[in-house]
């Protein structure tokens, strides 16, 4: 079984054969939106892993380091520089291009799919606006972990039912995200 971070390594991937070439803040949202729309399909993350709340919204954690651990092997990483007009100055963005086709499963490739379908015509700036919108973004404290239970969430009432179940369980981590992803195939009326 392939582990966490090569999961992340596989769909980043994905979205690389894909779209050809992403700069780096639009790749990190379309994962996001990516373990949202398979998790309301399936039930299930893709990667397994955890958000943390950062200012432009929810990034998956080891998303850097993945990153970094696969350029030159698995993508390439452009530098470009913007010019900023009016602070005189460029500042830099940075795209990934594939170097090899990704693993993915048939259920996979079909969320890659949908969201490039949904979101890949937006910028990484729109696509921030968007996660901003995201009750469990809205409500949770810099740096703190979000599970992809908590981001898809539809509604505020939806997202704080869900909390307050999970609340009582914060010293353990493990059993939380198990009741959080039990709980989310629940419907929970209000």
């Amino acid at each position: 079984m392939r582990n966490k971070k090569e999961m992340l390594a596989s769909l980043i991937l994905g979205f690389l054969n894909k779209a050809k070439e992403v700069p780096k803040t639009k790749l990190a949202k379309l994962i996001l939106f990516a373990e949202i729309e398979h998790f309301q399909r399936t039930g299930d993350s893709v990667t397994g892993l955890y958000f943390v709340r950062m200012k432009m919204g929810p990034v998956i954690a080891f998303f850097d380091e993945v990153l970094k651990d696969g350029e030159g092997e698995l993508w390439d990483k452009k530098t470009t520089p913007i010019p900023i007009y009016e602070e005189r100055k460029e500042k830099f963005q940075y795209c990934y291009a594939p170097k090899r086709e990704a693993e993915l499963s048939e259920e996979v490739q079909e969320t890659v799919n949908i969201v490039c379908k949904k979101y890949g015509w937006k910028t990484g700036t729109e696509l921030s606006r968007l996660s901003h919108d995201l009750p469990a973004w809205k409500y949770s404290e810099p740096n703190e972990p979000i599970y992809v239970a908590e981001l898809a969430c539809e509604s505020e009432e939806e997202y704080f039912a869900l909390t307050d179940i999970i609340e009582g369980f914060e010293d353990d981590e493990a059993l939380a995200e198990k009741v959080s992803r039990a709980l989310s195939k629940t419907e929970i009326r209000i």
